[in-house]
């Protein structure tokens, strides 16, 4: 009987460890941003010295393989989804306003990425695409939106986010 109680209790305390390392699981990680100071001295006579100093933020994205694979992999109607895609969205929006990707490179690498897809695949991708694609829109177009995801993604000069760099994205891995 005492055996049946140590077991139970080990059981009991196994499933609520369990229980509480799941609650932690994050689907992405935050934007980690570094800061870049600038001094610069002028001198506008001999004697004189002016300094300017600027703060730039660096904000560290994905790669677009590393997207593309999120999208394939969105766990498209399941629990947690919308958290999910709200991640994804956010990170898709990190990318179009903070990396400098050149529009041949991503055709060329989304072409790799869908050569290695099977049609199945490419009809799943096409399927969870249009889902992260309605989230980003919405994001973008609701300056309000409330999201459940833990990401934060962060306009370009803390502006809004532009639709013009998402288009220009989304005509390439849209199809």
């Amino acid at each position: 009987m005492k055996k049946t109680r140590i077991i139970a209790f080990i059981s009991v305390f196994i499933l609520i460890i369990s229980t509480l390392c799941a609650c932690e699981i994050t689907f992405g990680e935050k934007p980690t941003t570094t800061t870049t100071t600038t001094t610069t001295t002028t001198a506008e006579s001999p004697t004189e010295a002016s300094t300017t100093t600027t703060t730039e933020k660096k904000i560290e994205t994905d790669s677009l393989d590393t997207l593309l694979n999120l999208i394939k992999d969105y766990p498209l109607g399941t629990a947690g989804s919308a958290v999910k895609a709200d991640t994804i969205a956010y990170r898709i929006l990190n990318f179009t306003e903070h990396s400098n990707y050149d529009i041949s490179d991503v055709k060329n690498d989304y072409d790799n990425f869908l050569s290695d897809l099977s049609d199945t695949q490419k009809l799943v991708y096409e399927e969870n695409f249009a889902e992260i694609d309605y989230v980003v829109r919405k994001i973008i177009k609701d300056k309000d939106y409330v999201s459940l995801s833990s990401y934060v993604a962060i306009p370009k000069d803390g502006g809004e986010f532009s639709l013009l760099n998402y288009e220009t994205l989304y005509d390439v891995i849209s199809k």
